[in-house]
């Protein structure tokens, strides 16, 4: 008797997947859909199978001859089709991009008996995205190969238009706040709470796809009000593929004691070694058993003094079929990174150009591990669980330090009401002999004195997600989730700069949980995306909430909100497609704004508290947009868009010029952006391609970031501002230029009559940005004019990246390349000093009498005034190889 199979297995998962599911976390996956025809005559093939080859996703036609695939990684694949009495076809580099649907249609030819030669053409691109119902920019692994400058995710971001670089090297999309975009990272969130960035070193070249939404983000997606990064690293398959790649970096280095940056380029060890390898786990079937491997060494040194960083960053990345129907990948992430912080001037104008060693060191290890599972319930229904954990730390402090903690520092010590009475300021900062008689007579600091500063900042978070994949009919995808995250928060800081240091010391375990259901709806003429999340957060926190008079522990509030979120495309025929999109976002604050403090102690110099019942900062989104194709040739892309932006974080004076003065942070500041955005994209038809985008944008509120007030209190400009004003990051106007020109291996071509070699490309990337708003004071810093009326010159730069390609041997290429990034060597200013309007001239009071170490530059501008830090980098050129097979 045949003994019958047992399910118990597939149902506990199934249970465990329901009953313990949690986040649904980003997308890591698409769909692909189309129909198969007999190519002669049109008529639709019932039961045609569609296989992606070298995996084990599979489908067959319905009584229409379509089919439909769900659940499809992202990545470019090879698409087989196959019936009784029909040739066998197969269309390769078909790309399946994140949340989208990538159409396949098939013609086949009947023949009179079965072949067992195969028919192979290669697939095109939609010419417009007919499902995509936001602004998206999407980078594949083919596109950041070309690209120069793809060293970070920042410099692949950054030129795109809504995207503000500002004086602090910060990114803010379309009008909002740095830190206001969410980043996950194949399917994670790997958002450090306390900087509101990513808290991981992602590798570009290591993705096969990287996108940011920026004109809406569907219900999936939480805890972002500007926009959403999602990158998502590569997969094994059944054959080996690898690739080494190295380079070294020249520069024009700057000189603290000159003022000057070296005329001539100089390699000053700036290097990277990195490599990828996947293909099937040994002894495995590769199509079910397959790994993706990654890894890099970087030395980032920068081109000012006392500032690198040394970085070891890897990723391994498993996907394992252990049943027919059952899916399991293991993701882990690491990155260890050390280096030293240069600053030309502190917080209190403070220079140690000439004390170089008493600037911060830091040190910052992250780790990212997950586990998910994809259960294939049928071809239309996937069940999705995940459970993943996150951790970043970073440590700062001088370097001879960096292992001590400051209650150990020399001069450290508090007196029996446990209140700091001790010599750490009057050592290295305040009364210091050395740092008094160089910084009266220079601003420059000597001897052994130090920036006495210790931060310590550590996240740590488990999470538990799930979702729930359902193709209903031809035409509707509904996908439910749901979300619980636990965080383990510490921050340990101290700032020794007078009697009172200023300090923070925290921890708990604030918690993040959310539900959504999401609706796709596809037909011909409209796509719907419609969706719905709810969230609850809960600081989980006790505080004093009385600080100026006896204290009354609280505990923190928690809060839930509703988001709704609406997309719609509208395709005209094959060449137009229009767009609209509406939704209300929310996002926490940053864990600092509601931490610091908690004890409410107004012993420090200038007191400021935390609060941990701020409410979430929430954005309505509105955005209209158009493409169109012009003669298949040239595709327009314009996109106008509103944001009401709500419930900003900024800080407040509390019993103000009383003994218990203090400062707190609340939710009062509001702010709004509009403006339109318009790309004219050539495409790819031949050697060259190309686009060109240009955005206007305008930001106001009534305030750039939460700290703004705080630290204008007790200054000539502590008024607060009554209405909206243009914000720091206000760029009216952006313009970015791609170019590309690629010379494949089959290219034949001469110029005179000389043969123009092939198998070689060229990219430039432009980027033009108008000047960004300032204040102007006089000397006392007073307001000369109305809040950022004043205006910095205009900004622009070119790169540029020039590869040659060598077929060494079957399958194998070896390639030389060159990049250049500000290929002309232009000194963007993108700071002045508000009381002239000049990067290197402050008018400061120490222009009376110089010492030895206190130079003058050009015959007027003081080297304590000519700060490196109010230009953008000089020329970095790198060159480099790589291997890959």
């Amino acid at each position: 008797m045949k003994k019958r199979k047992s399910h118990y297995p597939v149902i506990a998962i199934v249970l465990f997947m329901i009953l313990f599911g949690g986040s649904a976390f980003a997308g890591v996956s698409g769909k692909i859909s189309g129909v198969v025809e007999d190519d002669q005559t049109g008529a639709p093939l019932i039961g045609a199978t569609i296989r992606v080859v070298g995996t084990s996703i599979v489908t067959k036609t319905d009584e229409d001859g379509e089919y439909f695939l769900i659940g499809v990684p992202v990545g470019k694949y090879d698409l087989a089709v196959s019936h009784v009495g029909f040739e066998y076809l197969i269309k390769k580099n078909v790309r399946v991009l994140v949340d989208l649907t990538t159409p396949v249609d098939f013609g086949i030819n009947e023949v009179a008996t079965q072949l067992t030669d195969e028919v192979v053409v290669y697939a095109s691109e939609a010419i417009i995205q007919k499902d995509l119902t936001e602004s998206r920019i999407t980078f594949t692994s083919d596109r950041m190969r070309e690209l120069p400058n793809t060293i970070s995710l920042q410099s692949v971001l950054g030129n795109y238009p809504g995207v503000v670089e500002d004086r602090q090297q910060q990114l803010h999309v379309r009008g909002g706040r740095s830190g206001q975009t969410a980043y996950f990272y194949d399917g994670f969130s790997i958002q450090d709470p306390f900087i509101m960035g990513p808290g991981i070193r992602v590798m570009p070249n290591a993705l096969e796809e990287l996108s940011l939404s920026s004109g809406g983000f569907g219900a999936e997606y939480g805890d972002a009000i500007s926009g959403v990064v999602n990158a998502v690293t590569r997969i094994g398959g059944p054959e080996y593929h690898g690739r080494f790649r190295s380079y070294e970096s020249m520069t024009h280095q700057y000189d603290v004691t000159t003022g000057d940056w070296n005329n001539s380029l100089e390699t000053f060890g700036n290097r990277s070694l990195a490599f990828d390898l996947s293909g099937p786990i040994l002894g495995a079937d590769g199509k079910k058993y397959n790994f993706y491997a990654a890894g890099e060494y970087l030395r980032n040194n920068g081109y000012l003094p006392h500032d690198w960083a040394l970085s070891y960053t890897g990723a391994v990345k498993l996907s394992l079929q252990p049943l027919r129907n059952l899916k399991l990948t293991t993701n882990l992430s690491f990155e260890k990174t050390e280096g030293d912080i240069y600053d030309h001037r502190d917080v209190n104008g403070r220079s140690y150009d000439f004390n170089l060693d008493g600037l911060p060191a830091f040190e910052r290890d992250a780790y990212l591990a997950g586990l998910s599972g994809n259960l294939y319930i049928n071809e239309r229904t996937i069940l999705t669980a995940s459970l993943s954990s996150f951790s970043t730390k970073r440590l700062q402090a001088p370097r001879h330090l960096l292992d001590v903690h400051y209650t150990d520092w020399e001069g450290y010590s508090v007196g029996a009401n446990g209140i700091y009475d001790g010599t750490v300021h009057k050592d290295n900062y305040w009364d210091n002999p050395d740092y008094n008689d160089a910084y009266e007579a220079t601003g420059f600091t000597t001897g052994d004195d130090f920036n006495p500063t210790y931060s310590l900042r550590h996240t740590k978070y488990t999470s538990i997600t799930s979702n729930l994949l359902r193709q209903i009919g031809k035409s509707n995808q509904v996908n439910l989730g749901f979300e619980w995250r636990k965080y383990d928060i510490e921050m340990d800081y101290r700032q020794f700069f007078n009697n009172k240091p200023y300090g923070e010391t925290y921890q708990s375990n604030p918690t993040y949980s959310s539900a959504y259901i999401q609706d796709k709806i596809e037909y011909e003429h409209f796509i719907i995306n419609a969706g719905l999340r709810l969230s609850y957060r809960s600081a989980n926190i006790d505080f004093n909430s009385t600080p100026d008079t006896t204290a009354t522990w609280v505990k923190s509030n928690s809060n839930i909100k509703l988001s709704p979120r609406l997309g719609v495309s509208f395709p005209i025929g094959v060449q137009t497609a229009m767009h609209f999109n509406y939704g209300i976002y929310f996002q926490t604050p940053e864990f600092g704004a509601r931490y610091i403090n908690p004890q409410g102690d107004l012993n420090s110099g200038v007191p400021l508290l935390g609060n941990p019942n701020l409410l979430p900062e929430r954005t309505t989104a509105y955005e209209l947009g158009v493409d169109h194709v012009i003669d298949n040739t040239w595709r327009l892309d314009l996109t106008a868009y509103f944001k009401d932006i709500k419930d900003l974080v900024t800080t407040r004076q509390y019993d103000k010029g009383s003994p218990t003065e203090y400062t707190k942070y609340v939710n009062e500041d509001y702010g709004s952006a509009q403006g339109f955005d318009l790309e004219i994209k050539k495409l790819s038809s031949g050697v060259f391609s190309g686009a060109v985008s240009y955005g206007y944008m305008i930001a106001k509120g009534n305030g750039s970031d939460a700290l703004e007030p705080y630290y204008n209190f007790g200054t000539a400009d502590s008024t607060l501002p009554v209405s909206k004003y243009p914000l720091d990051f206000d760029q009216r106007h952006t313009l970015v230029g791609h170019l590309d020109w690629k010379f494949p291996t089959d290219w034949k071509g001469s110029l005179a009559g000389i043969a123009i070699p092939n198998n070689w490309g060229l990219s430039l990337a432009g980027n033009y940005g108008s000047g960004l708003p300032y204040t102007e004071t006089d000397s006392q810093g007073n307001r000369l004019s109305g809040r950022n009326e004043g205006r910095l010159p205009a900004y622009y730069t070119v790169d540029m990246k020039f590869n040659k390609n060598f077929d060494v041997w079957a399958g194998k290429l070896l390639t030389f390349f060159v990049e250049v990034d500000n290929l002309f060597d232009r000194r963007n200013i993108i700071n002045v000093y508000t009381r002239t309007g000049l990067p290197d001239d402050d008018r400061n009071a120490y222009g009376d009498g110089l010492a030895t170490n206190q130079i003058e530059l050009d015959g007027a501008d003081l080297l304590y005034d000519h700060d490196p830090q109010n230009y953008s980098p000089p020329r970095t050129v790198r060159t480099g190889f790589e291997i890959s097979f």
